[in-house]
């Protein structure tokens, strides 16, 4: 009896262990996609209110002072 008791508790015992191990590596991974794609708003409209090489040749070629984002 003892044997088969164990053969039956270690598989429940360690499977549903292993899942959640999973499950919170797969959250974790998925947070830190997410914080590597965020763009502070701020930083990037005082950055494109500048404007980049493209938008300063554009202006140069149209005789303007400033491109407006």
């Amino acid at each position: 009896m003892p044997l088969e008791f164990y053969f039956l508790v270690i598989p429940f015992c360690t499977i549903p262990v292993f899942l959640v191990s999973l499950d919170y590596l797969n959250k974790n991974a998925a947070l830190e996609r997410k914080s590597v794609n965020v763009i502070e708003f701020d930083n990037y409209i005082k950055h494109k209110e500048k404007g980049d090489a493209v938008d300063n040749a554009i202006a140069e070629l149209i005789d303007i002072d400033q491109i407006v984002a």
